[in-house]
């Protein structure tokens, strides 16, 4: 059984882009209030660097990234990243980060607040996953595993189109555009199988999230098998009407014993 370790990095200094600071602020205290470790970008590069030199084969680190730009200690090269960058090197050693708001690696960050945008192949360099995304405004349907996650829909703006070989791509969330299926929320597997690089939410977040919205961010960090997530949810379910079945059984015995009185 892989123990999870879960953090979520927020760092006011470095920008961001669909995901508002008031929204990043928001599921940082929802997290952090579930157990999350809270990482500035300087501890956000140690993370990484500690789980890619130190192979710790039963915990999996994963980090939700409340801010959709990367910030510039994490790339081997801010202006050219490459499949080197320590991001890339972290989810190679089997470990997972969790990316909502904007097309990831479309732009980096830097400590002053600036943000600069990367080569559009930049997506597909470091992380192997295919930079050609769409500008549009769909309503996401979910896919099985997006289901079992329990994932809201939402109105999904950039997409991405197609798939790059090598890399395991689990499809969450998807919508179709002249016949072709794209993807506005996946996990793309890069040593375990619902591991590593997981995009959900491509829209932008300016209002405050819905619950719904938090837990399914929650459930996706901390569960990497989705049918113990289901039956947990059942037995939850099953606790709860077995409650209202005991509720109601006293409440009708209550009632006979009393019209028995009655009656007598």
């Amino acid at each position: 059984m892989i123990k999870i370790k879960p953090f979520v990095y927020y760092d006011e200094r470095y920008p961001t882009n669909w995901v508002s600071d008031n929204v990043a602020k928001q599921m940082v205290k929802f997290l952090e209030e579930k157990g999350f470790e809270v990482v500035d970008a300087t501890d956000l590069k140690k993370v990484m660097a500690d789980y890619t030199t130190t192979k710790v084969h039963n915990e999996e680190v994963v980090i939700v990234f409340s801010r959709d730009i990367v910030p510039d200690v994490v790339l081997d090269n801010p202006t050219n990243p490459t499949v080197n960058s320590l991001i890339r090197r972290y989810l190679n050693a089997g470990h997972s980060i969790v990316w909502l708001g904007d097309i990831p690696l479309y732009y980096v960050g830097y400590n002053n607040g600036e943000k600069r945008n990367l080569p559009p192949n930049a997506c597909q360099t470091v992380l192997g996953l295919n930079s050609n995304v769409l500008q549009v405004s769909y309503k996401v349907r979910l896919t099985f595993y997006g289901l079992m996650y329990d994932l809201p829909a939402w109105i999904g703006k950039r997409p991405h189109v197609g798939v790059i070989a090598g890399v395991d791509f689990i499809p969450l969330a998807i919508s179709w555009h002249s016949n072709r299926r794209v993807y506005h929320g996946f996990i793309a597997s890069y040593v375990r199988q619902l591991s590593g690089f997981i995009r959900i939410y491509d829209f932008e977040m300016q209002k405050p999230l819905g619950p719904e919205y938090l837990e399914a961010i929650y459930t996706i960090t901390i569960m990497r098998n989705p049918i113990i997530y289901l039956m947990r949810e059942v037995r939850k379910l099953n606790e709860r009407l077995e409650t209202k079945f005991n509720t109601i059984k006293h409440e009708v015995d209550s009632l006979v014993e009393h019209i028995k009185k009655i009656c007598s």
